[in-house]
């Protein structure tokens, strides 16, 4: 069975500009091309190729590097991707504990890399002097 571009596109819920930028890069051709009408069509097996597509995208693979890697995918390409990941996240950990820092160095809305002196210490420091 095969399907214009409109209602493949509602199948995998995506839009057809989607689908054309695919064709365009190579990526998921359509199956067949009306050579009259121009009107492209899919079959029912490229559903599973394009959420294949997607589900890839969404683990962080790019749409390059799905290209590159169609009928290619192996488990060392996977394991890549996925350290990738896990480094990911040991960046995502110390940019949350900079924010920590820096949120304990907030002092009336601004950041001080080193803790100002207090206004009524320098006030009681001055009062101290003159005493003498």
């Amino acid at each position: 069975m095969l399907y214009k571009i409109g209602k493949f596109a509602k199948i995998v819920d995506t839009s057809i500009r989607t689908l054309r930028y695919y064709d365009e890069i190579d990526l998921l051709k359509p199956i067949e091309i009306d050579l009259f009408t121009g009107y492209r069509y899919y079959s029912k097996e490229q559903i599973d190729d394009f959420n294949i597509i997607k589900s890839l995208q969404y683990v962080g693979f790019s749409l390059e590097e799905i290209k590159e890697g169609w009928n290619k995918f192996d488990n060392d390409f996977m394991i890549s991707k996925r350290n990738e990941l896990l480094n990911s996240i040991d960046d995502v950990v110390l940019k949350i504990k900079e924010i920590d820092e820096l949120r304990s160095k907030i002092v009336d809305g601004k950041i001080f890399l080193r803790q100002p002196i207090k206004k009524t210490n320098a006030k009681m420091k001055t009062i101290f002097k003159k005493e003498m």
